[in-house]
């Protein structure tokens, strides 16, 4: 049986950067008399390159030499006064602002974790924000030149973020519109706590969904029949999931929710209280004789009826799964038994309604 992979704390302190005391290092300015021109010298550290870099303003605009150093000193006081405040040539915004990109995902996957052990965020939400901001990570630490504060978070670095989860790494618009989803939330949650004053993200547009086609197809009955024997002999608990999503058309996040007080083994039907619901309405429905006679035959009812209907291993127990957990399930048998990858999890929905539809039973 699939374990669950726990996750663990990510590696955000292995991305290497600057401290904020190096991005305020500076030189006082200098004034340069030289014969080609005169100008205000000056080092101050670029976070982008990761050095100290000198900057040079010319003021030969001004044609009396004394007028010219008389405003070269009022210059030379005024770049003084903001250096020593804090101000960065190579920033556009006031130092005092800046704030580490590690230091942003380390607070804001502290802020997941309460929200989610206060209840405020489901286990599915947790998760998902857990794996885009490793993903996130993971991009950056790919990246040529690594950003290090969040001010380079700019449109340019999400819309390469975005490309890289659609483009190099292959995956769906689906997860491109998903990713695009979180950064905007990320970058909101950072204007609420001040970090910073735009969400860039807010300029992307997701992918239409008229545009992306779904890839899971129908699955022919002798596919069906094959996955029901291979799932009996080695997972035989997701193959009551599978029964459930093909003949109950159960989605996989309310399967993750049901506990086994819901079923009434004497009425032969199943109530997924409205919180439980993707729709949020109570829904009653019947469950075939069929289906019931395989959980009592794997003795499903035998554990406290507050306990999830499937939990470690897929089996009855205290602590609620996500749908990954089916998902990896599913992935497994399919790679066993080399199934066609538009053959889905989900796929078993579609193909037991068009089943329904195609024998004249009545939709309801």
């Amino acid at each position: 049986m699939l374990k669950k992979k726990t996750p663990t704390r990510i590696g955000i302190n292995n991305l290497q950067s600057a401290s904020l005391d190096e991005i305020k290092q500076f030189t006082f300015p200098k004034l340069r008399e030289n014969k080609e021109a005169w100008y205000i010298e000056f080092y101050a550290y670029d976070p982008l390159f990761k050095k100290m870099r000198r900057k040079r303003i010319k003021i030969n605009r001004i044609k009396s030499i004394k007028e010219r150093r008389k405003y070269a000193h009022t210059i030379i006081q005024r770049l003084t006064q903001q250096l020593i405040s804090g101000w960065n040539p190579w920033i556009e915004q006031d130092t005092e602002s800046v704030v580490l990109f590690k230091d942003i995902l380390e607070k804001y996957s502290r802020y997941n974790d309460k929200m989610f052990k206060e209840g405020f965020f489901r286990e599915l939400t947790h998760q998902n924000h857990y794996y885009r901001i490793k993903k996130l990570l993971e991009y950056n630490e790919s990246r040529i030149v690594p950003i290090t504060y969040l001010y380079q978070m700019d449109l340019r670095f999400c819309n390469d973020f975005l490309d890289y989860i659609f483009v190099e790494l292959g995956l769906s618009g689906i997860y491109r519109n998903a990713c695009l989803t979180f950064l905007k939330t990320l970058l909101n949650w950072c204007i609420e706590k001040g970090y910073t004053k735009s969400n860039p993200a807010q300029l992307i547009s997701p992918i239409p969904k008229k545009l992306m086609q779904k890839r899971r197809k129908l699955i022919p009955s002798n596919t069906i029949k094959e996955i029901a024997e291979w799932l009996k002999e080695h997972d035989r608990h997701f193959l009551l999931s599978c029964y459930l999503l093909y003949y109950g058309y159960i989605r996989p996040i309310e399967q993750t929710r049901l506990k086994l007080c819901y079923f009434n083994l004497k009425e032969g039907t199943l109530t997924i209280p409205a919180e439980d619901s993707k729709n949020r309405t109570t829904q009653t429905i019947t469950i075939p004789r069929k289906v019931l006679e395989y959980a009592l035959d794997i003795r499903t009812f035998n554990y406290p009826p507050d306990y999830y209907l499937f939990s470690d291993n897929l089996e009855p127990g205290s602590r609620q799964i996500t749908t990954r957990w089916l998902t990896e399930h599913w992935q497994r048998m399919s790679k066993a038994l080399k199934l066609d990858k538009d053959y889905t999890f989900y796929s078993l929905k579609d193909t037991g309604i068009t089943e329904m539809l195609n024998k004249k039973l009545d939709p309801l």
